[in-house]
């Protein structure tokens, strides 16, 4: 008797445990001036396509016909809602109140609600564990090119900008530091033997390696990636142009993620 509680005990720790982390698939953040109102109820639709995004793993859930309608009663599906003062610890100046201040809105959606939402648009939550991401990713700038490392010396605002792209869609990223790409034949990515990529994944623990390109373009102007899964056994190569580096890292896990979801 005694043996069977501890069982159905620890069971419950864990079943208590898995929501915990599955709940922040259900939430998402956005930047709004004040905490008040009139500028959070607004935000909502927002707060519903990412946390949607995040949820399924589609980061085109809002091309969905349905979509819409369903952001429109977003603010039924709100749990909760916290603010963080994204100035915390600057003192307000004599002219700006809180009202002008930049807060961190986060939502905490529904499950049940966000589940029935997802279900009307087709889709299906993408809970548990989610593979880790390795990156390879060549850039080219105004004034060099080199491989991000996660102990370069060059690329720190890149990697910030993967990091928030990687909590976006709920991906895990790992970044190879240099000894490990050396080894590589920087000067052609894409001609990389499977094999080479194979045991650059292996080494680093990674579940998926991304492959990717990001030049600076003046005729665009702005970024051009290209980013390619070698291991994905379709549509494995998308790409995105004349954009700052935040959407085309967004574009990167984004695409990364709709291909190494489940198949719904």
């Amino acid at each position: 008797m005694k043996k069977a509680l501890l069982t159905l005990l620890a069971w419950f720790a864990f079943a208590v445990t898995a929501h915990a982390n599955d709940d922040v698939l259900y939430r998402s953040s956005v930047i709004v001036t004040g905490d008040r109102e009139e500028t959070r109820v607004p935000s909502i639709p927002e707060g519903f396509e990412l946390a949607a995004q995040k949820l399924t793993g589609n980061p085109d859930i809002a091309q969905n016909p349905a979509f819409a309608s369903l952001a429109t009663g977003a603010p039924g599906m709100v749990w909760s809602y916290t603010y963080h003062d994204r100035m915390f610890g600057t003192p307000i100046h004599d002219e700006q109140g809180t009202r002008d201040r930049p807060f961190d809105l986060t939502f905490q959606f529904d499950r049940k609600r966000m589940d029935h939402a997802m279900a009307v648009l087709g889709e299906k939550p993408w809970l548990g564990a989610r593979p880790k991401l390795a990156l390879v990713v060549e850039v080219t700038d105004m004034a060099r090119s080199y491989v991000l490392a996660a102990d370069g010396v060059h690329g720190s605002d890149l990697r910030a900008s993967f990091e928030d792209a990687s909590a976006r869609f709920a991906i895990p990223i790992i970044f190879a530091n240099e000894a490990d790409l050396s080894a590589l034949a920087q000067e052609n990515l894409d001609a990389l033997p499977l094999e080479t990529l194979a045991s650059l994944k292996s080494r680093l623990g990674a579940d998926a390696i991304l492959v990717g390109h990001l030049d600076w373009e003046t005729k665009e102007p702005g970024w051009h990636a290209v980013w390619s899964l070698p291991f994905s056994p379709e549509d494995t190569k998308w790409e995105v142009g004349g954009v700052n580096f935040d959407a085309a890292f967004r574009n990167a896990i984004g695409g990364a993620a709709k291909r190494l979801r489940p198949t719904q």
